[in-house]
């Protein structure tokens, strides 16, 4: 079975996300386009709220040098905006952090409990069951030992 995305089915809701994405990557565009090309680099998004428009930064620095720049960068927006920006809000983009794997806490018996398993199949009649728990016993004494 296979799965269509998200985006091809065409509704009210999709259809706004996709002109407020557009939008901004306009915008984006704009900005990054009046701006020296050292600091253009540093502008990650920018993105509309009423009559704001937040610019993302990679740093507080980059940041910081971005504020001189300030009237540069809302005539840019107004281009696209109709000029409906008045202020400019300059914010530093945290960046994504990858999330460290969790650890897994194997609980292996103590070495007692190991041997008390092997000792007790060592004695039951041959079955499958027998084999197996002779198999996990030798397993978790590998584990045991390699702690």
């Amino acid at each position: 079975m296979t799965f269509k995305p998200a985006l091809t089915h065409r509704n009210r809701t999709t259809t706004q996300l996709q002109v407020i994405i557009e939008t901004q990557i306009k915008i984006l565009q704009a900005v990054q386009a009046a701006l020296p090309e050292n600091l253009a680099a540093e502008v990650k998004a920018c993105v509309v709220k009423e009559t704001k428009l937040l610019v993302y930064a990679d740093s507080a620095v980059w940041s910081s040098q971005l504020r001189f720049f300030s009237q540069t960068i809302q005539a840019a927006a107004n281009r696209i905006c109709d000029g409906k920006i008045d202020k400019i809000q300059l914010k530093v983009q945290q960046p994504i952090r990858d999330f460290p794997e969790k650890k897994s806490r194997k609980k292996i018996p103590s070495q007692i409990n190991i041997d008390a398993l092997i000792s007790s199949q060592l004695q039951a009649p041959e079955s499958d069951l027998k084999q197996a728990l002779l198999s996990l016993s030798s397993t978790l004494k590998d584990l045991s030992s390699a702690r």
